[in-house]
This record gives C-alpha cells, sequence and structure tokens, in this order.
C-alpha cells in the first residue's frame, strides 16, 4: 500500500489523461445534461493539474516517470480547444496559435534536455495556464444545447451558472480568447528566449556580453525571415498572375528592410548571419519578385517569339542589377551615401509602375525597367533616406510619400479609394523624384549629413 501511495502523484497526473479521453467521447453534445457533465468533469481534470505537483513536491513524491507524465497530461489538458473547435465556439486561428504554441515549447524541452539543460516552468507559463484552462471550460458552457428542465438537483446550481455564462455578450467571450491568445505568444517568447540564452551563454563560454548580442540579434533576423518569405510567397503570386499581391508583399518588404538594419545596429546586434540573411531577403524580394512581374508583364501583351526574348532579358538584367547592387553594398556598408541607386527603391518602382494603367504598356514599362537597371549598377551616389529626406527637397515629399503608400497598399487590399486620386502614379511619381535626386543634392557633402 505504502508503494502505491508514492506514486499518488503520478496517478493524478494520469486522471487528467484518463478526464479528457472522457471528455472527447461525450462531445459534441446537444443536451444541457451532458454540457454540464463535461463542465464538470474539466473542472475536476483542471484542479487535479494544481493538486499533483502540490503532492509531489510535500510529500517528496517527485519521480522521473511524473517528470514526463504531468507536462505531457497538461499538453493532453489543452486538446480540449479541438471540441471547442468542432463545435464552433472558438475559431480555427486562436486554436492554432495556442496548440503551435504547446507542441513548440515541447520541442525546446527535448532538445534542451539532450543537450543536458532542464527548462523549469516560469511565471509566464504559469499565467498561460491560468488563462487558458478556466476559458476552455467557459466556452464548453457556451455552446447552444437543448434544455432538459427535468435535471437532477444537484445540477441546478450548475444549470444556472452556465445560462449565466451563455448570457455574456460576444465581445467579453472573444476578449478572453484573444487575451488568452496574446498571454499563450508572451509565454512562447518566454520560453524560447530562455532556452536560447542558454544556449548562447554555452556556445560562448558563458561570457554575457557575447550571448546577448547573439540572443538581440534573433529580433532583427526575424523581421529580415519574415521579409524573405513575403519575397517568396510574392515570386509564387506573381506565376499566377496576381500581381497585385506581389505588390502589397515587395511595397511591406520596404517597410521591414527598413527596419531590420536600423535595429540591427540600434540593439548592438549586427552579425554576419543577420547581414546574409538580410541580403539574402533584398535579393529574393527586391530582385526576384519584381523581375518575375516584369517578365509576366512584357510577355503577356504578345505572343510572338522576340517578345519572349525581351520580357526574358528585360527580367534577367533586372535580377541581376539587383545582385550587383547588393554584392557592391556588403563591400562598402552603410554610409550616408549609396553607390548606385538602392534596391528597394527600384523594386518599388517597377512595381509600381506595373500596375499602373499608364505605365504598363511595353513602350513605357520596358525602358522604365532597364533604365532603373542601369542606375542600381551605376556608380552616382544616393542619399541615404534618413538624411536625404532631412536635408534636401525631398523632406517636402516625405508626407506625400507615406500617404500614397498607404493608399496604394489600400488600393491594392480592395479598400475602395477613389480613381482621382491616381494612388499609383503619385506614388511612382515620388519614387522618381528620389531617382533624379542626385541631380539636385550632388553639391551636397557628406560632412553635411553626419552633423
Amino acid at each position: 500500500m505504502k508503494k502505491y501511495f508514492h506514486q499518488m502523484a503520478n496517478i493524478i497526473s494520469l486522471s487528467r489523461i484518463l478526464g479528457m479521453i472522457l471528455i472527447f467521447w461525450l462531445t459534441p453534445y446537444n443536451t444541457n445534461y451532458w454540457q454540464l457533465w463535461v463542465v464538470i468533469i474539466y473542472t475536476v481534470i483542471c484542479l487535479t493539474d494544481l493538486v499533483d505537483g502540490w503532492v509531489a513536491r510535500h510529500f517528496n513524491m517527485v519521480t522521473e516517470v511524473g517528470k514526463i507524465l504531468d507536462p505531457l497530461a497538461d499538453k493532453i489538458v489543452v486538446l480540449a480547444l479541438l471540441p471547442l473547435l468542432e463545435m464552433q465556439v472558438i475559431s480555427s486561428f486562436p486554436v492554432f496559435i495556442i496548440l503551435a504554441r504547446e507542441f513548440a515549447i515541447m520541442g525546446v524541452r527535448i532538445v534542451s534536455a539532450k543537450n543536458g539543460t532542464i527548462i523549469p516552468a516560469n511565471l509566464s507559463g504559469k499565467i498561460k495556464t491560468a488563462f487558458t484552462l478556466p476559458v476552455c471550460g467557459i466556452l464548453f458552457g457556451r455552446v447552444a444545447t437543448t434544455e432538459i428542465s427535468s435535471l437532477p438537483l444537484f445540477l441546478m446550481p450548475f444549470n444556472l451558472l452556465r445560462r449565466w455564462v451563455f448570457s455574456w455578450p460576444n465581445w467579453v467571450i472573444d476578449l478572453l480568447i484573444w487575451t488568452t491568445v496574446i498571454v499563450t505568444i508572451w509565454s512562447f517568447m518566454d520560453y524560447f528566449g530562455s532556452f536560447l540564452w542558454q544556449e548562447y551563454t554555452k556556445k560562448t563560454g558563458r561570457k554575457k556580453a557575447e550571448s546577448k548580442k547573439l540572443l538581440l540579434s534573433m529580433i532583427p533576423n526575424s523581421i529580415s525571415a519574415l521579409n524573405l518569405t513575403g519575397g517568396l510567397i510574392g515570386i509564387y503570386f506573381a506565376f499566377l498572375g496576381r500581381y497585385h499581391i506581389t505588390v502589397i508583399l515587395v511595397l511591406s518588404s520596404l517597410v521591414l528592410d527598413a527596419i531590420d538594419g536600423n535595429l540591427a545596429r540600434k540593439l548592438g546586434a549586427e552579425t554576419k548571419i543577420g547581414a546574409k540573411l538580410d541580403s539574402s531577403a533584398d535579393f529574393i524580394s527586391f530582385g526576384l519578385a519584381p523581375a518575375v512581374v516584369s517578365f509576366h508583364i512584357i510577355l503577356g501583351q504578345s505572343s510572338q517569339l522576340y517578345h519572349f526574348l525581351v520580357a526574358i532579358g528585360t527580367a534577367v538584367f533586372y535580377g541581376f542589377s539587383v545582385y550587383y547592387r547588393l554584392r557592391r553594398f556588403d563591400k562598402t556598408g552603410h554610409s550616408p551615401f549609396f553607390e548606385g541607386l538602392p534596391s528597394p527603391v527600384g523594386a518599388s518602382f517597377v512595381v509600381v509602375a506595373a500596375i499602373s494603367t499608364y505605365l504598363y504598356n511595353q513602350f513605357i514599362f520596358i525602358p522604365l525597367v532597364i533604365f532603373v537597371s542601369i542606375m542600381m549598377i551605376s556608380s552616382i551616389p544616393y542619399a541615404h533616406m534618413d538624411v536625404a529626406t532631412n536635408k534636401t527637397f525631398l523632406k517636402h515629399v516625405k508626407l506625400p510619400a507615406v500617404l500614397f503608400y498607404i493608399l496604394t497598399i489600400l488600393s491594392l487590399s480592395n479598400v475602395k479609394i477613389p480613381h482621382y486620386l491616381f494612388a499609383y502614379e503619385i506614388l511612382f511619381t515620388i519614387t522618381s523624384l528620389y531617382i533624379v535626386s542626385p541631380v539636385f543634392i550632388k553639391n551636397i557633402s557628406i560632412k553635411d549629413f553626419s552633423e
């Protein structure tokens, strides 16, 4: 008997798993009778999550089996979201976020354990659990069911509670669900940050400054990875002929590209891997994606062989120009002046022209693509946007540029924008002003930009 008593904590953990099997068997339900039983069972299951840990610590019953069984039971309890999804009281996206977090943390724990380090439960994980479990219980009570009036007497108080929960406005439920999602994401970042810190401190020989730099580099690198992903998706939609989506992604990459480099410098988190990732993302988003759009735009205007050759020649020349421009930038680095037109500006110039009713004609579009390609591989000095918009005439178009950038994105996203605003054409014109800016700022020295 004493032998079994020492396994009491593990038995309680196992009961959570068995209880969840029962819940999956009882769902979906059609009457409030079975609904109340599911809510009661789920509540008991959640309470055992508090009991087993206390029993194990208080009676010194911590075992290797318990270390595996307890987190496994916790993951299975969160699977209650699946029957809730089936009964349509929660949408799929929050369920995906919450479950993805659980599996990701499980993977992080396994990798950490293989490396000889155990990641303990932290405050964010406990807060996540404190939100998730009650919200799931509330959602079980939000399922529309057939009322059975002849309920057992002991279920009547629970039925009154169920009716009260069902009367809550939808915005309250949505607030609870999305608060849970936010806490879930925070918890994942907390655990993942702890895991990376442990790995980096091992890698750097416990050098905190270097470990901190590697950890902080994850922030701009993640933004560069998002830029890269957007570019790849843009290429996919360009091949499908859905250029508007590609243009949205390319224009969005302009913002991401502006953020990642500046953020890396401000955080002191510049790394060789980050620089390579940034260059790769720029080539995909500002080189290949606009090149594919250019190829299809030119080819779509004629089926003759020479048009095919012109289309592929123009696209290849543009892609090569971006590649050359980025390679040169990797060697020269960040400075007040760029050598040649920056590739993000060239990309926006091309893709906006491609969707403009007035500019996509082959006799206008092809020369524009060739022109901007030449400007990128040229040695003409272009002022960095941050300083150019403060020191030159471009400061007067900064606000209109932001405004028509937003209007262009909205228009491409099927938001109705009045045609007389000519959002595409004005954004193209503003971009053109930067392209010709060396003519007006050639007498300004680098010293002027460093003040």
